[in-house]
């Protein structure tokens, strides 16, 4: 095997390391080939869309500190609007 086809990748999770491993014995694959499977199906999530009224944190949409209202219709949309985003 010539020298640029050796790859390495080291993974310092101990869960990863061992449930890589399970997973290898119980599908009769090896740890490498778990691994590219698990990544080869990997989709990120996408960008949220800018939703009238709320704002991202983290993975909720909440009304922006400073506004004391927002009406019940205008929530149900935001929430809609995010549901259907592209994945």
């Amino acid at each position: 095997m010539s020298r640029l086809q050796n790859t390495q990748f080291n993974v310092r999770s101990a869960f990863a390391h061992k449930r890589a491993h399970e997973l290898a014995k119980l599908t009769g694959m090896t740890a490498t080939e778990v691994v590219e499977d698990a990544l080869r199906g990997y989709v990120p999530p996408a960008k949220t869309a800018k939703v009238h009224g709320l704002i991202q944190r983290g993975p909720i949409l909440v009304l922006p500190a400073g506004k004391s209202k927002i009406k019940i219709r205008e929530a149900n949309a935001a929430l809609q609007a995010a549901r259907e985003r592209d994945v």
